[in-house]
């Protein structure tokens, strides 16, 4: 197969710099109005300094008609004093008994209800910004933005009040200097844009025009003058924790009940930098994770839900190097004791204890964003008794320190280079680990083009042993900007690079080149609101030996319609043979798979329904071994109220004849054999989720999931050295029916701002045996019939702010 060139990528998209310019955005400013006293936070906007503040109107429509005038207008006004930020909007309707005010939990996406939101930017760089939001019906949401990120686990402590009045409906916020940061002068000029969203009329309205066939939206932000004389205050907080837990595992006969307490802490080292740790954590209450079965020789991608490790985490998402899920995962020598037939197991841990963890990170006033995360975990013993009843442990994980340094300096027009490394320390035993690396994204001057590129070492020190290094590059050419856009791009990961100390890779060994292809309508015609299109091809082979591995043809085609029907297909095309060089568990050996395709299609209604049903369907076939498969989801939601929602989804998905590896076995001859089969492949979820919201304050929710998954082989081949399968006689027993359930309630009070108390049942159990039952409703009652995994817990958090006692001192 011929190899395409990252030169020839690049030569043609120099020679298209030209070809293109697009207008910049007018920025418009508003001055903020300082005031001496405080104002009182209850959606009235009834104080004097209201009416002398300077009005942000005139907006935009952002969608569906870019650039044209609202269908209602929107006035907002910003005072200030030493202490806080205010913002006073009024949404002024013409038809205010139509306001849509579902509730939510706090961040809540994509709520049935009116909005009105706020970027700010202190920094005015166009690449990062806190956006603090408000709906109608008074839920808080807030976030911080950064380039390709909306971090909406980041929570600030700040006021908001929201009424609806006879000509509308008013947004109010206070929000203090200690949930910003910001540079220490003495005259501020800060990016801001001021957005709002009319629920029933899918519309959003900027202040500052937003130019939708421009990449990038703080870029597009508007200025906040007249902040003089502002002080960033010394930010100190404590959250304590107390939890209790009662719990049943299977294994044991009664109820076990503990409790923790620990404390997390927030100091801010200077004007723009903070310290937050967490001590002795305790994530209990954290949502179950979704397990799934991958029948690849690939690790499973987990989400991270824990709070600590999802707030304010931008910085360390720099050069794909940081996983935080590693910190505090399994041990690595879990498995081993699991499967020593000669231990009986009093004690095998299954999570690593996480003694503390702590990030320091902020920008200086000059565009440098400085991140430091450090983490440390305790060792892991394994309590066992061998065959002659000696008890002894077991070290499964040794005490293991995590470190992340990054430093992220911000460009002219949206561009940034960031350098950064990562540090895993084991002790003088065990190999060190280190990922040093670059990454760097350069716009033009209308933003209209984008270069990108990273640069990674990894580097494995053994102390008996010589180092490993391995190393990994990126580079694409793409243009960012208007209705056509492109991405030029070429990947190399050597065969020893491995980030996955503290890093998460599927495989490396890998030399890919792609290209995209988009062509995006944004503007409304003919029945359609907005209509995109994308073309991709993916040429790989392996790094080392240079072997060809696949090529990938995709188009995918995304339509929402006037009526705010979204509709889209996808068709996937693999046009000759792949090569999968990872499958057979064995380097140098490879298996051959036949051309295939596969065809998805979905539907997805207007939300502000109360009854919708979201569909999707696909099928794929191969050329070969007659492989085929489809698979569709039904997935209906009922809002019974503006408190109250439920949403269930089935999935269900079958394959058939499909190839992969099974074990490898001693032929009669005494050699080695590797062992592919043919199987039947069936996969049914059932996942309900439902929540009540009492007020924006309290909520409750449960979410119940079913995953069956099963394996039914049929035939078993010999993998031959030229990739190609031969029919053998092998016929041991490799089905699986594999079965997870798991209940999470959660009952949510936040009793004051930030402070917390949280009641959370969960229940789980998983199964897995050879014997697939016949049909899905015995399945469930042999699941159930199995001993399950029960507990109970209540958390408090109680949020301490130095600012608050120093106002209740003064």
């Amino acid at each position: 197969m011929p190899q395409l060139k990252l030169t020839g990528f690049l030569c043609i998209g120099f020679l298209c710099l030209s070809s293109f310019s697009f207008g910049q955005t007018i920025k418009k400013e508003l001055r903020a109005k300082r005031i001496e006293g405080n104002i009182k936070i209850n959606g009235i906007l009834d104080e004097p300094e209201w009416k002398q503040a300077d009005s942000a109107k005139d907006f935009f429509q952002f969608n569906p008609y870019n650039g044209k005038m609202p269908s209602q207008p929107t006035v907002v006004k910003v005072l200030y004093n030493d202490n806080s930020i205010y913002l006073g909007a009024i949404m002024y309707d013409s038809s205010p008994d139509s306001i849509l005010t579902e509730l939510g939990i706090r961040d809540a996406n994509n709520l049935n209800a009116d909005e009105f939101t706020a970027d700010i930017s202190p920094y005015n760089d166009g690449l990062n910004a806190f956006e603090f939001r408000i709906s109608a019906s008074g839920v808080q949401g807030d976030a911080k933005l950064s380039p390709n990120d909306h971090d909406r686990s980041w929570d600030a402590v700040w006021k908001s009040a929201a009424i609806i009045t006879d000509s509308g409906w008013i947004a109010e916020m206070e929000i203090p200097y200690s949930a910003l940061r910001f540079p220490k002068k003495d005259v501020q000029s800060w990016s801001i844009n001021f957005w709002r969203g009319i629920r029933r009329q899918r519309e959003w309205d900027t202040w500052n025009y937003v130019n939708n066939k421009l990449d990038g939206v703080l870029n597009q932000a508007g200025v906040l003058t007249g902040l003089n004389n502002i002080k960033p205050p010394l930010r100190l907080s404590f959250v304590p924790y107390l939890a209790g837990y009662a719990e049943k595992k299977p294994s044991e006969t009664s109820w076990n009940y503990n409790y923790n307490y620990g404390m997390d802490v927030k100091l801010g080292l200077s004007e723009s930098f903070t310290f937050d740790a967490t001590l002795i954590p305790d994530f209990g209450q954290v949502e179950s994770d979704d397990i799934i079965v991958d029948l690849s020789p690939f690790e499973i991608y987990y989400e991270e839900k824990r709070p600590f490790f999802t707030e304010g985490t931008e910085l360390f998402s720099k050069g794909e190097v940081f996983y935080s899920r590693r910190i505090g995962g399994t041990p690595s020598g879990y498995s081993d004791v699991e499967e020593d037939t000669t231990l009986i197991i009093k004690k095998n841990p299954e999570k690593i204890r996480l003694l503390n963890a702590s990030k320091i990170s902020g920008r200086t006033s000059r565009g440098l964003g400085i991140g430091l995360f450090n983490a440390v975990t305790a060792n892991s013993w394994a309590e066992v008794v061998d065959t002659t009843g000696r008890n002894y442990k077991i070290l499964t994980e040794p005490a293991t320190n995590y470190n992340m340094l990054v430093f992220d300096q911000s460009l002219k027009n949206n561009s940034f280079i960031s350098f950064y490394n990562t540090n895993v320390y084991r002790g003088k035993n065990d190999y060190t680990a280190n990922v040093s690396g670059t990454q760097f994204h350069l716009e033009d001057r209308k933003n209209m083009f984008a270069l990108n590129a990273l640069g990674n070492i990894s580097q494995q020190y053994f102390p008996d042993d010589k180092p490993d290094f391995g190393f990994k590059y990126f580079a694409e050419l793409a243009k960012i900007s208007g209705n056509f856009r492109f991405e030029l791009w070429q990947n190399m990961e050597s065969d020893h690079y491995d980030p996955n100390d503290m890093g998460f890779l599927r495989n490396n060994n890998e030399f890919s080149n792609g290209l995209e292809l988009d062509y995006n309508f944004f503007d409304p015609f003919w029945k359609l609101i907005e209509w995109g299109n994308d073309f991709s091809a993916r040429l790989s082979y392996l790094y080392a030996p240079r072997l060809y591995s696949s090529l990938n043809l995709d188009f995918s085609s995304r339509a929402t319609w006037k009526n705010y029907l979204t509709t889209g297909i996808s068709i996937g095309i693999r046009p000759i043979e792949k090569h999968d060089h990872f499958e057979a568990r064995t380097p140098g050996r490879h298996i051959v798979l036949p051309p295939d395709f596969d065809v998805t299609a979905f539907f997805s209604p207007d939300y502000r329904k109360k009854f919708v049903i979201d569909l999707r369907g696909g099928i794929w076939k191969s050329s070969g071994y007659d492989q085929s498969g489809f698979s569709f989801s039904v997935a209906p939601r009922i809002r019974f109220s503006d408190r109250s929602l439920l949403k269930y989804r089935f999935e269900f998905s079958r394959s058939f004849n499909d190839i992969g590896y099974v074990t490898d076995s001693t032929t009669g001859s005494g050699s080695q054999a590797i062992i592919f089969g043919t199987r039947n492949l069936q996969n049914i979820e059932n996942t309900l989720d439902i929540s009540y919201i009492f007020n924006p304050k309290t909520s409750l929710s449960l979410r119940a999931r079913h995953y069956w998954f099963t394996v039914e082989y049929k035939d078993f081949y010999d993998l031959l050295e030229d990739g190609h399968l031969r029919p053998n006689g092998y016929s041991d027993n490799h089905n699986l029916s594999f079965n997870a359930f798991n209940i999470d309630m959660i009952f949510t009070w936040e009793f004051a701002p930030g402070s917390e108390l949280l009641l959370v049942y969960k229940n789980n159990v998983f199964t897995d045996n050879p014997d697939i039952p016949k049909d899905y409703f015995l399945n469930v009652k042999d699941t159930f019939n199995n001993p399950m995994t029960n507990s109970f817990s209540i958390k408090v958090l109680y949020y301490l702010d130095y600012q608050y006692f120093k106002k209740r001192k003064g």
